[in-house]
Parts: C-alpha cells; structure tokens; sequence
C-alpha cells in the first residue's frame, strides 16, 4: 500500500507536463503496423508491430506526434519464428527473419470496427481475392508434398476446358466447320504432291 508521502509525489507527477524527444524525422524509413487485437484483448491495449531497433521510447513519440495519441506505458517483445524449409520439404532449412512487437497502453480506450460482411466486400474485388487465396493456398500444399500429386482423372475438368472440349465433338459429328463469318478461306484438300524448291513452287507438266 503505499504511503501518503507516495500518493502525494504520484499526483504531483501525473500533473507534470509530458516530456517527449526533440529528435525530428522528416522522412522515416520505418514502418509500424497496427494489429488487430485478440477477443479478449482489452481495448486501452493496442499491439503494433515495428522495426527491430525501436525502443519504447519512439514508439511513443510516434503515436503522440502523429497521430496525438498518449499512452501511458508500452511494453515490448521478440518473436522468433520456427525454422522452416524453403520451396515446401525439399528446400535448405533457414530461420526467418524475428519480429518485433510493442503493446502500449492507451489513455483512451481503442474499439476496432467489426469487419464488414461479404456482401459489402465487391467493391473491393473480394471474391477475386477469395480465389486467388484459395489457389495460393492449394499451390503451396501440393508443394509442401510434391509425391501427393493428383492424377489427371482426379483433377476437376476446367468449366474453359470442357467447352472447348464439348465445341471439339460437335464438330467431328457435323464433319463440316465454321467461324460464322462471309469470306474467310477454308481448309482445301490437296490431291496431288507440289514439289517445293529453294523457296519456290514448281509445276508439274
């Protein structure tokens, strides 16, 4: 518990005006990440992810000097990923590169907006996005075990594929082809051999 003399010396403290660095940056190279926080994360409590040799001390400059934001203490931590293979199981083993990361506790609580459903996502190609993900997803699995290759039997038939495949055998049923268009030149047969020399078409006598 702490003492009279204590509370009194804190209060005087808390009405001190903030110090701050005088360091100035006119054009930083760094680049601090704000991550969304966990369920059960309060919300004074804000996590980021920045640069190896930031210190508490900037971090805390930059949320005041840029975005007016105080906070009261910050917290820091290095993760340090696993090693992993590079190229799925066959590459060299490497450890990647550690990430840093800073909790700070805010003066005004922070309440992330809750994600906007799908149906608000077209304008921002959403379903391109889900669809590129899903076959990044299915290439780095198939590179992961290279000897779990599907055959082809297996494989599902492209919607392109099968049209072009089904367009193929009308047209080895009707033995006649056609591009709708007036004009164009067809395939002709040729009934007799025409020698060809230097380039040249010669005539048979």
């Amino acid at each position: 518990m702490a003492t009279p003399t204590a509370a009194v010396a804190e209060a005087v403290t808390q009405q001190l005006p903030r110090r701050f660095g005088n360091k100035q940056i006119f054009l930083p190279n760094h680049v601090i990440a704000f991550i969304r926080p966990k369920p059960k994360q309060p919300p004074n409590l804000a996590t980021f992810v920045v640069p190896l040799e930031f210190n508490k001390l900037d971090l805390r400059d930059y949320l005041y000097h840029a975005y007016n934001v105080e906070v009261t203490s910050v917290r820091s931590f290095i993760n340090q990923p696993a090693p992993r293979q590079k190229n799925g199981n066959i590459g060299k083993w490497y450890r990647p590169r550690s990430q840093k990361m800073m909790i700070a506790e805010l003066v005004k609580p922070f309440v992330w907006p809750d994600p906007p459903e799908e149906k608000d996502r077209e304008p921002f190609d959403y379903k391109i996005f889900k669809k590129m993900e899903h076959e990044r997803t299915k290439s780095m699995e198939r590179h992961m075990d290279p000897a779990n290759i599907p055959l082809r039997t297996q494989t599902p038939t492209d919607e392109v594929r099968a049209a072009l495949k089904k367009q193929a055998k009308e047209f080895l049923d009707s033995g006649e082809w056609s591009n709708g268009r007036k004009g164009d030149d067809k395939w002709t047969e040729v009934e007799t051999d025409v020698p060809v020399s230097e380039g040249k078409v010669m005539n048979k006598e």
